[in-house]
């Protein structure tokens, strides 16, 4: 960024800082902590979260869909991934070509915003990996564009992962688990009080695991470290670390038959489940460094500022063969192998400043939050890419030999079975800064009726240039002063009864290696949504219903046009809409239910492509689906001590790849590359016993009636994964 921008930070801190200061308004901010597990689930800054201050904000009252995933339903379901914990968050598809890189869809959209303890940080995305929840307390997922306290990105919603942190009591919580695959993982994690104001937190896992397909492996260890100390009676310092390594196999799925000559769709493969396409050699590593702190500081008894540094090291190489994107017939199921290295090299740096509290007004408390982010990604990736270097059967694989690999020069010539084998090979670095300030005001002028406004400015930075296999001039882009805003309104029908609606924006840069016809720069994607739901809160605000419609609109999407070649054209635009319906909570003492149902319907609304018009942008995403899960754990009686619980997931018919294409005389020019599944349904159950205060066992059993299925479905090239057949874990946790 220019040094004007930073400049401007500066000032922009400096600024919030002062105006705090200067009202006189009172604070009451406080640090979350797994001991407010029974609190009721609330807003809090730019965290969903659960309520330990007066300026908090029930969810119930927030005019957005919101889904909390906590430490109670991680631990039931074993939701040991960020990938599991989405897999069962109602409207989120879980999708993506790489077996190790998964993409969430909501609402249409890809998400790509991520928040660590409310700060936006850009360390999710390749080369990072999926993270591994035992080093966290919640996340929370929000549904819609999610610009205000995050940026740049899709409208699709944003995710935010909450850490575990130093509790008031000593606390040793350890588990051991071994299941299907030989799957083994274990976990400890203690707290510690070192005196008053004064605590440390530290944890280490483990996890082994085959997986059930054929070769591949899973191998992951991680710790962390987190302290807090009180630096006075108003300020607080929390810092700590965390490290991650994680050695898969990864490959590109499975692919699909061919359509048919009369342009007829293709189909999904009817193989063994065990079957896997990449080599017995397929490996990659990565090992992530994490670290942050944070300082809070009461000004007063209603506000409190808050900075916070996230700071994150990711290194990552990738060695793995897999298959070309072409399909295959039902007697013929030769296809291509390509054989690829990529060492890629990453640190993110991220940086919040906000003031949050409360003021009176109208007679009322008003709540106002006010701060300023700053994001910044620096990346440097080496590859090397042999294409068609080898051949596989699908109905019969046999892994190919690995082949050198050298993602920094060339490689001698060498010939494969198709002929010579051309090697491809390239270095790049790449850096984005953003840079944003932001500001949201609760306004209630009448008893019942809330308005809620708010909104952003952003500066956006990206610079990239070429290293190998011959440096060229760096490129890049800015964009300066947009503005993302954000409003809202919330109408009390009773004290447990809701309506509200909402609108919210967002913007995605992106580049085109052709240039725009009519000349000038290319413009983000522009993304809108309304929203309009009603919250119930029931059982004394111990479970809470919701349901709401929802419309986004995405313009500004680039086409190309056969007839204009060398140009491409800004002039797409999509549409979706949805229902959505929820319940999160407890029905009875000891009853927890998690689930909900969503509805989507999404078309282009304009392109090139007249014929694409009206067509779903995002068939992979099911226009129908229910994901529930539910836990019953006596308090009293006879059967206190026991739990039983269970999930479902179905999902409407899916859809993936282009439709065929047609010459002008009839004649067909490519063929169909889609495939479908019909729809499905998946039951998961468990069961436990708390022996005691300290010791617990559970056992849980995914896919109980071991239905077959794709989890993932792209295209009949490549991309089609098989869901997980049946499979049991057993635990036993250990408290003191």
């Amino acid at each position: 960024m220019r040094r004007s921008t930073l400049m401007l930070t500066g000032a922009a801190i400096f600024g919030i800082g002062q105006a705090l200061h200067a009202t006189g308004i009172d604070i009451d901010l406080a640090t979350d902590a797994e001991d407010n597990v029974g609190a009721e689930i609330v807003v809090y800054g730019k965290s969903y979260g659960k309520s330990v201050g007066k300026t908090f904000t029930p969810l119930k009252d927030v005019p957005n869909s919101i889904t909390v995933i906590d430490r109670t339903q991680i631990e039931a379901q074993n939701l040991f991934t960020l990938e599991d914990a989405l897999t069962a968050a109602p409207g989120i598809t879980v999708n993506g070509v790489g077996s190790e890189d998964p993409s969430f869809l909501s609402r249409g959209f890809a998400i790509n915003n991520y928040m660590i303890d409310g700060v936006p940080t850009l360390s999710l995305g390749f080369p990072g990996v999926v993270p591994d929840l035992f080093f966290y307390d919640r996340l929370e997922v929000l549904r819609g564009p999610a610009g205000l306290f995050s940026g740049s990105g899709n409208p699709a919603g944003s995710i935010n992962l909450v850490r575990k942190r130093p509790l008031d009591t000593m606390q040793l919580r350890a588990s051991a688990g071994y299941g299907s695959f030989d799957n083994v993982r274990g976990e400890i994690d203690l707290s510690v009080p070192i005196s008053d104001g004064v605590g440390i937190r530290v944890g280490a896992m483990i996890q082994d695991q085959d997986q059930f397909f054929d070769v591949a492996h899973r191998n992951r260890i991680g710790a962390f470290g987190v302290g807090s100390v009180d630096l006075g009676e108003r300020t607080t310092l929390t810092f700590g670390a965390n490290y991650d390594r994680f050695k898969p196999a990864i490959q590109s799925g499975l692919p699909g038959l061919i359509g048919g000559l009369d342009g007829s769709d293709g189909q999904l493969l009817d193989v063994p489940r065990s079957t896997f396409l990449g080599a017995d050699w397929n490996r990659f590593q990565s090992d992530t460094w994490s670290a942050f702190v944070e300082l809070t500081h009461r000004v007063s008894d209603r506000w409190t500022l808050r900075a916070s540094g996230l700071y994150t090291d990711v290194d990552r190489i990738d060695v793995y063969s897999y298959i070309g994107n072409q399909p295959i017939t039902p007697t013929n199921g030769v296809t291509s192998h390509i054989a690829y290295r990529g060492d890629s090299y990453m640190t993110t740096r991220s940086f919040d400043f906000n003031g949050i509290g409360s003021f009176p007004a109208f007679g009322r408390e008003q709540t106002l939050i006010l701060g300023a982010d700053y994001q910044a990604n620096s990346q440097r990736q080496n590859f090397t890419r042999l294409s068609n270097y080898a051949r596989i059967d699908v109905y019969a694989p046999l892994s190919p030999a690995e082949p050198p690999l050298d993602p920094f020069g060339p490689l001698p010539p060498f010939v494969g079975p198709a002929g010579p084998v051309t090697q491809v090979y390239g270095g790049t670095i790449s850096d984005v800064e953003q840079f944003g300030l932001y500001g949201q005001l609760r306004l209630s002028p009448v008893a019942g009726v809330t308005l809620v406004g708010g909104g952003r400015l952003t500066w956006w930075d990206t610079d990239n240039q070429t290293l190998l296999p011959r440096e060229l001039e760096p490129t890049g882009y800015s964009i300066d002063n947009r503005f993302t805003p954000y409003a809202g309104i919330v109408w009390d029908v009773s004290d447990t009864l809701n309506v509200y609606a909402s609108y919210a924006d967002s913007f995605t840069p992106q580049t085109s290696a052709l240039p725009r016809v009519g000349g000038g720069a290319i413009e983000p994607l522009i993304g809108s949504q309304y929203e309009a739901g009603t919250k119930l809160s029931m059982f004394g605000d111990s479970l809470l219903l919701s349901a709401a419609v929802y419309q986004i609109v995405q313009s500004n999407r680039l086409f190309t046009d056969p007839d204009l070649p060398g140009v491409v054209q800004q002039i797409g635009k999509v549409r979706a809409r949805g229902i959505e319906a929820e319940a999160a909570g407890e029905i009875l003492p000891g009853w927890r239910i998690n689930g909900g149902y969503a509805y989507i319907s999404n078309q282009y609304l304009e392109g090139t492509n007249p014929l694409l018009e009206g067509i779903s942008f995002v068939p992979v995403i099911p226009a129908h689906s229910i994901k529930a899960f539910s836990n019953y754990a006596p308090e009293e009686g006879a059967l206190a001590g026991f739990s039983i619980g269970g999930g479902v997931t179905w999902f409407s018919a899916t859809a993936g790849g282009n439709a065929a294409v047609f010459n002008a005389d009839g004649s067909l020019r490519t063929r169909s590359t889609i495939v479908r599944q019909g729809s499905y349904a998946v039951l998961d159950l468990r069961g436990g016993y708390r022996i005691s205060d300290a010791i617990a066992l559970s056992v849980n059993v995914n896919n109980v009636f071991d239905r077959s299925y794709y989890a993932r479905i792209s295209s009949s090239g490549r991309g089609n994964y098989f869901g997980s057949p049946r499979s049991v874990f057993a635990t036993v946790r250990f408290t003191l």
